[in-house]
């Protein structure tokens, strides 16, 4: 696409072009469409994606959270075991050509649960929402831990998966103009665990990303 010159420089994106006192959203040249307004709005992922930064952009703000790890098995049944730890979530930048130009941030999964016997983490696997955080994609059930295997009787229930960590920053787009795109990686609930009785334990739930960008 080409692009519409004012003094010398060239319009970015989100800058108003009129055409008898109306902002249009698009320019076309000899058939050819040369221009397209562009406001950022905010992105919501749950699964590994990918952004691409608008030349109009000048930073990125953003907030992850990791995955639940998994609820545990309960202490007595033979060959029971802890649920698995959930995944971590991250953010890099990237050029055009894939290679990284630098991380934005981490955030951890939660534990996994402990078989029964053992006194389970508080606040066991329910992951509360920041304050200030958009919401979605930020619910009751993203970055919870998975629930504990219950017990027949005389033995002790699984303990919880915990909750995923969380992060948030604003990314200034470096001024060389080689900063492409944004690799977001989402870490995955953490599997539940094994030989259950009575009640089943259940997988973490996965984590997730806020995106926007900002002229």
């Amino acid at each position: 696409m080409g692009s519409i010159y004012f003094n010398g420089a060239a319009l970015a994106g989100g800058k108003n072009v009129k055409f008898n006192g109306t902002n249009m959203a698009n320019v076309w040249f000899n058939g050819t469409k040369i221009w397209t307004a562009y406001t950022p709005t905010a992105q919501a992922y749950t699964s590994t994606s990918t952004y691409t930064i608008d030349d109009s952009e000048t930073s990125i703000q953003w907030k992850i959270s990791g995955g639940g790890g998994g609820g545990g098995g309960n202490q007595c049944t033979s060959g029971t075991q802890a649920g698995g730890a959930g995944g971590t979530t991250t953010i890099t930048v990237k050029d055009a050509a894939g290679n990284v130009r630098a991380t934005l941030g981490t955030a951890a999964g939660g534990a996994g649960g402990a078989t029964g016997g053992n006194t389970c983490p508080s606040p066991a696997g329910s992951f509360s929402i920041p304050s200030g955080w958009a919401n979605p994609p930020w619910s009751s059930t993203i970055s919870d831990g998975g629930t504990g295997g219950g017990g027949e009787e005389n033995c002790v229930a699984g303990c919880s998966g915990g909750s995923g960590a969380y992060s948030s920053g604003t990314y200034t787009i470096n001024a060389d103009g080689n900063d492409a795109t944004l690799a977001i990686t989402i870490g995955a609930g953490g599997a539940k665990g094994q030989r259950p009785e009575n009640s089943e334990p259940t997988a973490g739930q996965g984590g997730a990303a806020w995106i926007l960008g900002v002229q």
